[in-house]
């Protein structure tokens, strides 16, 4: 890739737009899991809703490697230093399998108490123990995916990723199918049926991504030797840079934690229509977390190579690009909101609520989309503080205006849509203002 300010846009273009469709055949999974599951009734939705939530949440916090990963294979890649790009890309992928090996069981074995810790009705808790037991089995792959993808994200190739999950959701659509509703010459499963479908895809992708980490990558190809010598001093670094996008991640996800729990004790009918809102919503963060990409990838290749003020220029110029899509996505939310809903054939009831949230969600789009593509470039740099303090303030906002609109002021589930409305505008005026500082610029990794 040719770093310079007179081919920033084609290099965006060329990172972005895979990263989209990527993006985008990742939010494809979701809304198929709402879909099928939504014809099963709505506490099948809240069920899987909650129980998928929770283990994305809980594999989340460990996939910083992934963040770790590609902002160091980025910086070296950068600097033309294919060897040790490797070597931190092979210690990368080393420590997401071994946690996720020790991840794995302790979800398996207290899927159904922490169901109950969320205050969730009894038929949702069954109903999501079973599915968060089967897809929590397969969170080694899950992470496998996370750490491969960075990855290939931080050496430039945006485009393999999207070949993978193209490939899983093609698995996904006919296991699901199949597995839930009993078709095509398979047991009907119902909601297990989304899990084994959910972790079947994972295998699929998981064992794609090892094929062309291990076979089909040139310069970055991983040996066995790369991947089975334990290099302290690489894991060190890994682990230094690892440590505050972990917390930040962490941080976050119990931020979420609270708020979900808001969200259950309103009711599953509320909890269900959350789950559709966000399903709709998903739509809107493809082209935020595509340009956050193509941010991250250009800012660590940018300051391997010295060129500071292009790493700065190139996250203005995603910004700006990520604003003006997201600004008619959010058009899409306030204009089609009912054909959206509809879509996951929820009861009237559902319907009516969600409709309100994915309006309401229109409000975020514009911070989302400033705040993604800043956190993006600034944990491209290295400098994964910055995000975990943003966070950390986000979350001192968000739980208490999110209960105070939608618990105390009665405006219910429209409520906590709201707050976090306000979360996320003030998360982009906060993490702007470290970018200004610009403590990205002197770091050393």
């Amino acid at each position: 890739m040719e770093l310079t300010e007179e081919r920033l846009n084609r290099n965006i273009a060329s990172l972005a737009l895979p990263s989209a469709l990527e993006n985008f055949l990742h939010m494809l999974v979701f809304i198929v899991d709402g879909i099928m599951v939504g014809r099963l009734g709505t506490e099948a939705i809240a069920a899987v809703g909650l129980g998928g939530s929770l283990n994305f949440i809980i594999t989340f916090v460990f996939a910083a490697i992934a963040v770790a990963g590609s902002s160091l294979v980025a910086r070296n890649v950068g600097a033309n230093d294919f060897p040790r790009a490797r070597r931190f890309a092979a210690q990368s992928l080393l420590l997401g399998v071994a946690l996720g090996a020790v991840l794995g069981p302790p979800i398996v074995l207290l899927a159904e108490p922490m169901l109950k810790l969320m205050g969730a009705e009894p038929a949702v808790v069954k109903l999501g123990a079973t599915y968060l037991r089967i897809v929590g089995a397969f969170v080694i792959c899950r992470l496998i995916l996370f750490v491969g993808g960075g990855i290939l994200r931080g050496s430039g190739d945006t485009v393999t990723p999207m070949f993978i999950t193209g490939a899983m959701n093609v698995v996904h659509i006919f296991f699901n199918y199949g597995l839930i509703f009993g078709a095509l010459g398979f047991p009907k499963l119902g909601v297990a049926g989304a899990g084994w479908g959910t972790g079947i895809t994972f295998v699929t992708g998981a064992t794609a991504m090892l094929l062309v980490l291990t076979v089909r990558q040139r310069e970055m190809r991983i040996t066995a030797a790369d991947f089975f010598t334990l290099d302290r001093p690489v894991i060190r670094t890994i682990v230094r840079i690892s440590l505050p996008a972990a917390l930040d991640t962490f941080l976050g996800q119990i931020g979420y934690v609270f708020f979900l729990k808001i969200v259950t004790m309103l009711g599953t009918v509320s909890l269900a229509a959350h789950q559709i809102a966000m399903r709709a919503e998903s739509l809107g963060f493809m082209p935020g977390h595509a340009f956050a990409v193509s941010s991250a990838t250009l800012v660590g290749q940018s300051l391997g190579a010295g060129k500071h003020d292009l790493a700065a220029l190139s996250m203005k110029r995603n910004s700006q690009w990520s604003l003006l899509v997201m600004g008619l996505i959010s058009l899409i939310f306030v204009t089609l909101p009912t054909p959206l809903a509809k879509m996951f054939s929820p009861e009237p009831d559902v319907l009516r609520l969600s409709v309100r949230c994915i309006m309401v969600g229109a409000l975020e789009q514009l911070p989302l989309a400033f705040y993604m593509v800043y956190s993006g470039g600034l944990r491209g740099a290295g400098d994964t503080l910055s995000p975990m303090l943003v966070t950390t303030i986000g979350i001192f906002l968000r739980v208490p205006v999110v209960y105070l609109f939608g618990v105390i002021f009665g405006w219910g589930l429209v409520g906590v849509w709201l707050g976090c409305a306000v979360d996320w505008t003030a998360r982009a005026a906060v993490v702007y203002a470290l970018f200004r500082r610009g403590r990205w610029r002197r770091l050393q990794v």
